[in-house]
């Protein structure tokens, strides 16, 4: 694993987030970011659709900043961790059971909501900025080689099979409700959950069956 690369990789998301006014206006951007600073080589990647951003989170460090293995901005707070932020990490580490793990997003600059998203940088599937960022994430599982790939979020899950050449595998259903959409790639599955922060939730039982099926199919 070649940690320089991805430490190039961090570096070039900065630049590039200097050149674009509209990527500027996100308070940071998430890219590569272990759940643990003692994290050696991830054996999953939980890759989202894009960071979530708070006032809390504006108040709490200036922006643009990062989230990533160099700096993450909740370390520098004079507020700490935000409850959100707590709260998703739980989640991936829940998910994961164990498993050392490295996060990033399908688009790495935050938004408060997907209003703000598409104002602020337009469609995510006609983006110009999400070439960049499939490239700088196929170069992080060229890396890391991770075992699984947990996607939060089952609504642009055409969009990133399109992208990364998924085929299908098999749905995790509970009554009408899809859990998972299991897909793989030439090397691995790609979990596609229902999203873990979303205003329907997810029960206890849902959360039991979403992992069930991860660790029994991995």
């Amino acid at each position: 694993m070649n940690r320089e690369r991805l430490n190039q990789n961090i570096s070039t998301i900065r630049k590039y987030t200097a050149a674009h006014a509209e990527l500027r206006a996100a308070h940071h951007f998430l890219y590569d970011l272990p759940l643990k600073r003692d994290t050696k080589i991830p054996e999953v990647v939980v890759m989202g659709i894009n960071p979530g951003e708070t006032e809390f989170d504006r108040d709490a460090y200036p922006g643009p900043t990062e989230e990533t293995w160099n700096f993450d901005f909740h370390e520098r707070s004079r507020l700490g961790r935000s409850k959100g932020s707590v709260r998703w990490h739980n989640y991936a580490e829940y998910f994961a059971n164990g498993r050392p793990l490295v996060m990033t997003e399908l688009f790495f600059w935050s938004s408060r909501n997907n209003a703000e998203f598409e104002e602020r940088f337009g469609l995510l599937e006609v983006s110009p900025h999400l070439q960049f960022c499939m490239n700088l994430n196929r170069s992080l599982i060229d890396e890391y080689q991770p075992k699984s790939i947990i996607f939060p979020g089952v609504g642009k899950t055409q969009v990133v099979a399109k992208k990364f050449g998924l085929r299908h595998v098999d749905t995790l259903c509970d009554g009408g409700k899809r859990l998972v959409l299991h897909y793989r790639d030439e090397s691995r599955p790609w979990y596609f959950t229902q999203h873990w922060t979303s205003a329907w939730g997810l029960s206890n039982t849902d959360k039991d069956d979403i992992r069930k099926y991860i660790d029994q199919s991995s």
